[in-house]
């Protein structure tokens, strides 16, 4: 589907179960299935019928709208004409290190000094240490500039490996936040697992535009 017809069915969807907002400008919309810690969301420009990548400034996100259409519970966050905005960001054009991939060098750094219950499973993939049973969501970003990715890594054996997209993989309650002066990057890790997972957190708002086509399919499925 093209940027025109995806937003054509949100909007569908939107009407059909009466959420009274009218889309306009920037426009959010985080769809979480049966209280799954699964989401997509799909981040879009109304006026120009233009799908974002991302949406770079914060922004009130956990506003839950709880429908159930077709025997399908869904929770929504839904926000409208935000504020247009500029990357103003830059890469420092300095070389990064392949060896330190996916990270762009060995000085990111983690933005807070708390320690996770599982802190051990991020220490071990930023090392690239012993293996994990979890998936590792990162996003890559310029600081207050462009989305570069956002991709699934596996750790294996002390390797890391890019693993395909996958609507079926549960986000858990667990992320650190990396940056990088030398490169000016941003880094979010989620941990991911390909076991169902319950979790409200996660059915909030989001900053990076992710979906397939299980759940164009799901909102299709209401309309009829």
């Amino acid at each position: 589907m093209d940027d025109i017809n995806i937003i054509d069915l949100i909007e569908q969807f939107i009407n059909k179960i009466n959420i009274l907002k009218k889309l306009k400008g920037i426009c959010i919309i985080t769809i979480a299935m049966d209280k799954l810690a699964s989401c997509s969301c799909f981040i879009f420009n109304y006026d120009t019928k233009e799908m974002l990548k991302h949406y770079p400034q914060r922004y009130e996100t956990n506003n839950p709208i709880y429908k159930t259409i077709n025997n399908k519970n869904f929770t929504i966050n839904l926000v409208i004409n935000l504020p247009l905005f500029t990357e103003n960001g830059k890469h420092s054009g300095i070389d990064e290190d392949v060896n330190c991939y996916p990270f762009c060098c060995k000085n990111c750094k983690k933005t807070t000094n708390n320690k996770l219950s599982n802190e051990i499973e991020f220490d071990n993939f930023i090392n690239k240490k012993n293996s994990s049973k979890y998936l590792f969501n990162i996003t890559k970003k310029i600081q207050f500039g462009p989305l570069i990715f956002k991709k699934n890594y596996s750790l294996k054996n002390n390797n890391i490996k890019e693993e395909d997209d996958s609507e079926n993989i549960y986000k858990i309650n667990s992320f650190k936040i990396l940056t990088c002066s030398v490169h000016n990057t941003y880094y979010s890790i989620n941990l991911q697992t390909s076991n169902e997972t319950y979790n409200y957190h996660h059915a909030k708002g989001q900053n990076e535009t992710f979906y397939g086509p299980i759940i164009l399919d799901i909102l299709k499925e209401t309309l009829i």
